[in-house]
């Protein structure tokens, strides 16, 4: 597995940003060439009113702003839970060179509308995947605020 250095603490504490807006926890950082994080970002669907928000989607449009370009090539992505199918695209669109993510939990997919055909995409891609970093406090964190809105239902 082709890791430098370990960017998921910080897309853990932009998720941990989601919550105080009670937002579905989910952060994302993009390093650039340099090991350098350029952007970071998280989940504000409910706080926008947006469905597109997600924390991939907006952590891309900044780095895309701080580099003045369209491609971000050398870049990697970092985010605590597996890219849904709208930012899969977006990170095919923007050339992203690796992916790192904290967890793919079926049910958890299932409820953030997050279940296609993901081995399909990883197979036909050229871009580099790599699962499961953090996986416990990622899916831990989901848990508990799906778990905190059940009881309040």
């Amino acid at each position: 597995m082709f890791i430098k250095k370990d960017f998921m603490k910080f897309a853990i504490k932009e998720a941990l940003k989601s919550l105080k807006h009670n937002e579905v926890p989910v952060g994302a950082v993009v390093i650039d060439e340099n090991d350098k994080i350029i952007a970071k970002g998280h989940n504000l669907v409910e706080t926008k009113n947006n469905p597109t928000n997600h924390a991939e989607k907006i952590v891309i449009q900044k780095a895309l702003e701080v580099k003045k370009t369209r491609y971000l090539n050398n870049c990697d992505l970092w985010v605590t839970l597996r890219p849904c199918e709208m930012c899969l695209g977006i990170i095919k669109l923007v050339r992203i060179k690796r992916l790192f993510y904290g967890t793919d939990v079926k049910q958890l997919n299932k409820i953030c509308n997050n279940e296609f055909n993901f081995s399909e995409f990883r197979e036909n891609s050229r871009l580099e995947i790599y699962s499961g970093l953090s996986e416990e406090k990622c899916e831990n964190l989901l848990k508990n605020f799906f778990k905190g809105l059940r009881s309040t239902l």
